[in-house]
Parts: structure tokens; sequence; C-alpha cells
């Protein structure tokens, strides 16, 4: 095979670029009609987005005080700070954000199908594969909100490519270390691309490259690690989606970390994305196989994809051990899993008869899960369904309290950026926890109250009854002093709330 069948495949067409534009306009096509803020992540960063780029620095402008930021790494609300600098409206600008996510992951896209002929070398198996994991509708409900995860991969994806290089030299071993840093930069969880690449390196005993590219990827990230080191104390312990991760992970205990390597959780979200309703007798050995097959082929590809391997492999390790559910950290890289997978289908067809027919059953159980449950998906943009429902009571209470709220109002609420974009009113969170294995636990009612009223609130807003906020404003609302008066009410939907310290 010619490097330019190769690179261009069947028909002598740019598959690369053709994946790239695909991708491109598949994430223009998923944007739900949907508030921002409404997966609580893709508020903090659009609020950072809007401190960097009204000069205000690297801080929640959303809670009273403007505490910095610690835990969110700063480069993707730079650069959401940027395009707001060039459109400064809020939320006519977020279509320009949307454009930017798009663009990133078409970007990714391109670059994983370039290097993915490391991976798999047939044209159709690999086209096939990523394709069939870049429609996944879990990953199409991340890139429909602002989240890092695109500018994350397309960053990874070019470490892990110029890593790969049988040609590279100093100046692509620092460029893979430059976006490995710059991916550590955009989520915390980038770290497996600073450590993993420069291993890689190492064990092809281009020992030279592989120093250059991990000082590279260390001195992007020492001004992040001595801002969190510096300004984590200014940060009030209580709100625990604040703090930095050494907290959580301090609040969470060993037992999780634990846990996770018994059970190597980060596994599961495949099986139980791909797999079609069985008996639960029959769940456990096809979810272990579909396993076995990420397993494989990954072990399979790392000859061939080094950098790649052991990127995606640190990225699973730290996943797993992480006192968190892991299934965000999957969806994003379903890609190159997809790739893994269709690795290990091929090595099984070639195993002989018994062998084709796994690799038949593996087929036939993904058609009538995964494809079947993608399909309706699609057609119906399910997808877009959990946003869009989390949209309707928060369009209720951003138009009252816009409306009717004085400027100095503060709202404890959930999703308080949300609140503070569309409404310009500081907003603080109005469930209070602290982290418990890979679950969360709330903290007592009247330390919740006490938070309150030290930072001044004035409203509190509810998306819905049934939540532990809920009961709290119910018991304050019982009281003989009446320190919680309803604005208004909407049954079995949000509610607004006059707030006054308990006397």
């Amino acid at each position: 095979m010619t490097v330019r069948s190769a690179e261009r495949g069947p028909f002598d067409l740019p598959w690369p670029g053709l994946l790239g534009l695909g991708v491109f306009l598949l994430a223009l096509w998923a944007q739900p009609d949907a508030l921002v803020g409404v997966f609580y992540d893709d508020g903090i960063y659009v609020a950072g987005a809007k401190a960097l780029a009204n000069g205000s620095g690297y801080r929640h402008i959303h809670l009273p005080d403007a505490p910095p930021m610690v835990r969110y790494p700063p480069l993707y609300p730079a650069v959401l700070g940027l395009l707001w600098r060039v459109w400064p409206v809020f939320p006519a600008n977020v279509t320009l954000f949307q454009l930017a996510d798009a663009v990133a992951l078409g970007a990714a896209a391109w670059i994983m199908a370039v290097h993915g002929r490391r991976v798999l070398p047939p044209v159709f198996p690999r086209y096939l594969a990523l394709a069939l994991g870049f429609v996944a509708f879990p990953l199409l409900a991340l890139i429909g909100v602002r989240f890092a995860e695109p500018l994350f991969l397309a960053l990874v994806a070019g470490a892990v490519a110029l890593a790969d290089r049988e040609d590279g030299d100093v100046k692509t071993d620092l460029a893979a270390g430059a976006l490995a840093g710059l991916a550590a930069l955009t989520r915390t969880i980038g770290v497996c691309a600073v450590v993993a690449v420069p291993l890689s390196l190492w064990l092809r005993r281009r020992r030279r490259g592989a120093l250059l590219s991990l000082a590279t990827g260390v001195a992007i990230l020492v001004p992040w690690v001595l801002w969190i080191a510096l300004r984590a104390a200014d940060i009030d312990p209580r709100l625990a989606n604040y703090t930095p991760y050494a907290h959580e992970l301090g609040q969470a205990g060993p037992a999780p970390v634990l846990q996770g390597l018994l059970t190597l959780r980060v596994l599961w979200p495949v099986p139980e994305l791909v797999l079609p309703r069985v008996p639960p007798w029959g769940f456990p050995p096809l979810a272990v196989l579909v396993a076995a097959l990420v397993v494989w082929g990954g072990v399979g590809s790392y000859q061939r994809a080094p950098a790649l391997v052991a990127t995606v492999g640190t990225y699973l390790l730290i996943s797993t051990v992480w006192p968190f559910a892991p299934h965000r950290f999957v969806w994003i890289v379903l890609p190159w899993l997809g790739l893994f997978v269709a690795v290990g289908w091929l090595k099984l067809w070639r195993l002989g008869r018994a062998g084709r027919s796994v690799a038949v059953l593996v087929t036939a159980v993904l058609a009538v899960g995964y494809l079947r449950r993608e399909a309706l998906s699609l057609a119906e943009r399910r997808f877009a369904r959990p946003a869009q429902e989390i949209s309707r009571s928060f369009r209720v209470l951003t138009a009252s309290i816009a409306a009717e709220l004085p400027p100095a109002a503060i709202i404890a609420s959930d999703d308080e950026a949300l609140i503070y974009l569309y409404t310009g009113r500081r907003s603080v969170p109005s469930y209070l926890f602290r982290w418990q294995g890979t679950s969360t636990a709330p903290l007592p009612r009247a330390e919740a109250v006490r938070y309150w009223c030290q930072v001044g609130v004035t409203h509190v807003a509810l998306t819905g009854p049934g939540t532990a906020v809920a009961a709290i404003v119910a018991d304050l609302e019982q009281r003989p002093d009446t320190t919680a008066t309803p604005l208004f009410r909407i049954a079995n939907g949000p509610a607004l709330y006059r707030f006054r310290c308990p006397g």
C-alpha cells in the first residue's frame, strides 16, 4: 500500500478530512435548545470566561466574594474568554462557543483518523469504529454543552500522534510535550498525557526526546499548580464543588480508590452502552467479553501506537481509581475505545472457526444493543433531552429573577453559575455537601442555613419539590418567624422564596 493510498483510502478521497468535516457538522447538529449551565461545569466554565473577558481575573464572579478558581484548569475558559471579547453579548455569543467546540471536535476526529492508520490499517473497520464512536449518544450529550472535552480530545490526539511518529525528532517530541501540558491545562486528567507521552518515548529509547517532552509538559503546568497552592485557602471548604481535587480525594477516603482497582469500574460503562437488555445472568459474561475486546485491542495496538495506548491506559487507570462515577470520563474517549474493539474483533476473526463464531456473536450483540439504541437516540434526539428538560425550570426562574429581583439580590440555587449568567444576580450553591465515597452526603441543614446567612443570601430558588434543599425551605417556612416566604410556586415545578436569616 502506498503512502498516498494509505492516507486517502478507497476512491482516492481524503477520508480523514471528510471524517473531521462530518464530525464538525454532527457537533453543530447535536446542540440542544438548552441554557448554559444545566450540567453545572458548563456554567462554571462560561462564567470563568466572562470573568477573564471583562478583566476580573480567573475568579468565580458569580459568587459574592468572587474567590479564585482553583478546581477548573484555565485553558478552556481562556479560549471562551477570547471569543467573549470578540462577541461580548451573552447568550447570543454561545453560538460562537458552539462553533469553537465543533471545530475542536472535528480537528480531533481528523487527527485520530490520520493517526488511526497505525492502530488499524484497514480503512473500512477503522472509519466504521471511529464513526460509531463519534456518533455515540452519550458523547453527543457531552458536546451539546460547554464542556472542555472537545478541546481536551484534540490536544491529547495531537500529542499522541506526534509522539508515535517513527520519524519524530526533538521538535516533534517538544511539541508532543507541549500539547500534553496544554491538555492538562484543559482538564486535570490530562496529566495522563504529561506522564504517558514521555514514558512511551523513553521505552522506545528516545531518551532525550522523553526528557524534553516531560520537561515541556511540566513547565506548562507549573504556574497552574502554583496558583492552586497559593489560592486554595481562599475557597470556603464548605463549597465542595469549588475546592481543589485533592480536597475531594481526602474527603472520599481510600475505600473508593481500592474499590475502583478491584472492580475496574472504568471498563463497565462501555458494555452498559452497547449491550442489549438481557437476563441478569447473561450480562456479566457478555460484559466481560466486550471489556476483554477493549483491553485485547489496546494491548495489540501498543507496538504500532505506544503513546496512544499508554495515554489511554493511564487515563482509564486514573478514571477507575478516582472517587467519581467514570462514565463522563469514558464517553469522550469512545472513538479510541471503538478502535481498540475493532482491533480485538479482527484478532478474534483470525483465530479460526471458534474465533470467528465469537466475532459473529459480538457483531450480533452490538447490532441488537448499540445500533438499535443509537438509532432511536439519533432519530428522536433523545441525547438532547436531559439538558432541555433541566432548562425548563430554569427558564421560569431566570425570567422571574431578572424581572422582579433587585440587582443586589443574592440567590441560593442549583446550577448557581447559570442563575448568574442569565440574570446578572450573584448566586451561591443551595445544596452543600461533602464527598463520600463515589457519591456525596449533604451537610447538616443548620450548616447550609448558616452559610446562606454568612454570604448574604436574599432568595432561594428551587427547581422542583422533593430535593434536600426543598426540605430545608419547608422547615424554614414552618418556623414561627417564617424565614422563607414564597414569591411563587408551581406545582411539581420551580419555586422562588424570599429568605431572611432566622432570629
